[in-house]
C-alpha cells in the first residue's frame, strides 16, 4: 500500500505522484558541492511527489551569458530557454498564488551565519541523569550564538553519552563541504554513519553468522581504511551539482512555493554521539527558512545512458520499484530492502526530519523518490547497529590503542 502523507494545510496526499517533465541535455555546470541554488518561480502544491525529467537524444541552443561567464568553454546545447517545463499528473492541483497557501504551525527559521543560512539543530536534548557533553565556549556573529565546537578526540562516545544540541549545530557548520573539509573526516572517525549502516546491521557478525567482525568495516569506521574515487563516485560528484539543480525547480513548482537546497555538513545524533549522517542537503523554504526534508543524491554510473524506467525493467539490484499507472504515468518506489534506504532513514533520524527526497539522476531521467522516517524499520535498525559498535567497534579501539574519551578511566 502506498503510504498517505499530510500536507502543511492538512490535506492528505499520495506520496508518489508522478510529474512528467521534457528537458535539454543535462547542464554541465562548475558547482560547488555546497552551493545553494535558487529557483525563480513555481505552481502546484503536493507534500509528497516524485518527478520524471527525460532528456532527447539531441538539441542544439545557444549558451547564455551567464554560463559564459563561469567557464571557458561552454557547452551550447544549454541554454537558459531550455529549462524543464512541467506537465502536472492529474493528482496535482497548481495554485495560482503560492503566497495565499497557509501554514498549519509556525515556521523553523534558519539562523544567520557569516551571511550564510544555517541548519537549525536536529532537535532539543532534555537530559535525566545522562551525561552531556557541554559547549565550550559561544561567539557572537551577525547577532547570532555560534557555538564552537570542542576537538573531535574530546568528545565521548560511549553508550549513554548525550551532546548538546549546540554543539551539534557546531559541529554541522563546521563540516560542510563534507569530503573536501579535513574535520568532516575527523568528525566522522569512530562513528557510525548513514552511508554504511545498512551493511553492519546485515552483516554476518551481527546476524550471528559470524563471531569476527568484518575489518574493512571496522578500518572504516575507525578511518583507518584507505579514501579513493572509483570512476563510478567521480560520476556522482560531477553530476551531482547538475541534479540538484533540477530536482529545485521542480520542487518549488510542485510545492507551489521556491524553495532551496541548503548546503550541510556532519549531523551527529545527540542522544547517541557514536552515530551520524551527512545527507547532500536540506531542502528549506527560500521565505521563512523552514527545515522541509533532507535531500539524498544517487547517480547511478552504470545506468547513467538509460532512462531510470529501464533501469527498474532491466536490472533485479536496481534500488527502485516501478509501477505503470496508465497514460504514459509511472510511479517510483525506493526498495525497503535497499541500502539506501537504511542510509535515508539514518539521516531522517539523526536530523530530526521526517521526509526525504532521494534524487536518482541519469543522463536520460531524473527521478525524484519521497521517502517517510519509518519509526519501526528504525527501531529495529538501531539495535543492530548498537550491537555492532558494543560488541565490534570498541573492542576494536581497545585492543588497537586507538582514542575514544568515554573509554579513559574516570578523574
Amino acid at each position: 500500500m502506498t503510504p498517505t502523507k499530510t500536507s502543511q494545510d492538512g490535506s492528505h496526499r499520495d506520496s508518489s505522484v508522478v510529474a512528467s517533465v521534457s528537458n535539454s541535455p543535462p547542464t554541465q555546470m562548475h558547482i560547488n558541492k555546497g552551493s545553494t541554488l535558487t529557483p525563480s518561480d513555481g505552481s502546484g502544491d503536493s507534500a509528497g511527489w516524485s518527478a520524471t525529467v527525460k532528456t532527447p537524444a539531441s538539441g542544439t541552443t545557444r549558451a547564455t551569458a551567464s554560463q559564459a561567464r563561469g567557464a571557458k568553454t561552454t557547452d551550447t546545447r544549454y541554454a537558459k530557454k531550455n529549462i524543464p517545463t512541467v506537465r502536472y499528473h492529474p493528482d496535482i492541483i497548481p495554485e495560482k498564488n503560492p503566497e495565499a497557501h497557509q501554514h498549519s504551525h509556525s515556521p523553523v527559521k534558519s539562523s544567520q551565519v557569516r551571511g550564510k543560512p544555517l541548519v537549525s539543530p536536529p532537535r532539543t536534548n532534555q537530559v535525566g541523569g545522562s551525561s552531556m557533553v557541554s559547549p565550550p565556549r559561544t561567539n557572537q556573529v551577525g547577532g547570532s550564538s555560534v557555538v564552537s565546537p570542542p576537538k573531535p578526540e574530546a568528545m565521548p562516545l560511549g553508550l549513554g553519552q548525550k551532546m548538546e544540541g549546540g554543539v551539534v549545530e557546531a559541529v554541522e557548520l563546521q563540516t560542510r563541504g563534507q569530503r573536501e573539509n579535513p574535520s568532516w573526516f575527523a568528525w566522522r572517525r569512530n562513528r557510525i554513519t548513514a552511508s554504511i549502516a545498512h551493511s553492519l546491521a546485515h552483516s554476518r557478525f551481527v546476524t550471528g553468522q559470524s563471531q569476527t567482525p568484518p575489518a574493512s568495516y571496522l578500518a572504516a569506521i575507525t578511518g583507518r581504511g584507505t579514501n579513493f574515487k572509483t570512476r563510478a563516485m567521480n560520476w556522482g560528484i560531477e553530476r551531482e551539482a547538475e541534479a540538484v539543480r533540477r530536482y529545485q525547480s521542480l520542487k518549488s513548482k510542485a510545492l507551489g512555493r521556491a524553495v532551496r537546497v541548503q548546503e550541510c555538513g556532519l549531523f551527529i545524533d545527540p542522544k547517541r554521539p557514536w552515530l551520524a549522517g551527512s545527507p547532500d542537503g536540506i531542502v528549506e523554504d527560500q521565505r521563512t527558512g523552514q527545515r522541509l526534508l533532507c535531500l539524498e543524491v544517487k547517480c547511478p554510473y552504470k545506468h547513467r545512458l538509460n532512462t531510470v524506467a529501464q533501469a527498474c525493467r532491466e536490472d533485479p539490484a536496481f534500488c527502485l520499484t516501478i509501477q505503470d499507472l496508465g497514460v504514459g504515468q509511472v510511479r517510483y518506489h525506493l526498495k525497503p530492502d535497499h541500502t539506501y534506504y537504511t542510509q535515508i532513514q539514518c539521516q531522517l533520524a539523526v536530523t530530526g526530519l521526517t521526509q526525504a527526497d532521494l534524487v536518482v539522476f541519469t543522463l536520460k531521467e531524473t527521478a525524484i523518490i519521497p521517502v517517510t522516517f519509518d519509526p519501526t524499520f528504525w527501531d529495529n535498525t538501531l539495535v543492530k547497529l548498537e550491537m555492532f559498535y558494543t560488541d565490534a567497534v570498541l573492542p576494536y579501539v581497545r585492543d588497537n590503542g586507538l582514542d575514544i574519551p568515554a573509554m579513559r578511566p574516570e578523574e
